[in-house]
């Protein structure tokens, strides 16, 4: 072999060494850019989530420390002003199967004087159609009474179901939010959803 011969090889080879180190480099920088992609994508769902958990436990906290306003007109005279997570879901609890209860109010929707189970069903319902309805937001509002003798949970006002979060959706949940009543342990839970 000849030296010029030798000297060509040479770089034929130190020329084919620099295209592989480039596609080496083009290869690895892809793959970066690959599991930076995958990351940013799987990061959005988990922030989506923890706000809809967010938003659902707020709401909810919200809604039972919820003191009825005057234009109820259902104050009691031993108790003054009651609210939502308490007085009015106890009274339902204790009084859902009988045609009176100790509070009466006037319903933000219908104007009219309710039982207090009717009257907490529109009220929750008034309430969450001014805020979660307001933002498109589907969601679902559950109440039940466990009675202490152990018979099967009842709900005590029918569930409000706005576009409807049924358990195969992705949705999140406030948490139970329970009281302890005479008539046995309510359970309220809000369901958020997409």
């Amino acid at each position: 072999m000849r030296p010029k011969d030798n000297m060509k090889m040479k770089k034929d080879v130190r020329g084919q060494m620099e295209a592989i180190g480039l596609v080496v480099i083009v290869i690895l920088i892809a793959l970066g850019m690959l599991f930076m992609a995958t990351f940013a994508l799987k990061s959005e769902p988990q922030k989506k989530i923890f706000t809809r958990k967010g938003l659902a436990y707020s709401t909810m906290s919200a809604l039972m420390k919820t003191t009825i306003s005057e234009k109820a007109a259902c104050y009691s005279l031993s108790q003054g002003a009651p609210k939502i997570g308490g007085d009015v879901i106890e009274d339902c609890a204790r009084y859902r199967d009988v045609d009176i209860s100790i509070y009466q109010c006037i319903g933000p929707i219908s104007g009219k004087v309710l039982h207090s189970c009717a009257f907490l069903h529109e009220m929750i319902t008034y309430s969450l159609q001014n805020t979660l309805g307001s933002w498109n937001k589907n969601y679902e509002f559950h109440s039940q009474l466990i009675p202490f003798q152990g018979e099967e949970a009842i709900d005590i006002i029918e569930p409000i179901v706005v576009g409807g979060c049924p358990k195969w959706k992705e949705r999140d949940s406030s948490g139970l939010f329970p009281i302890n009543t005479e008539a046995g342990l309510v359970e309220n839970a809000l369901y958020l959803c997409d």
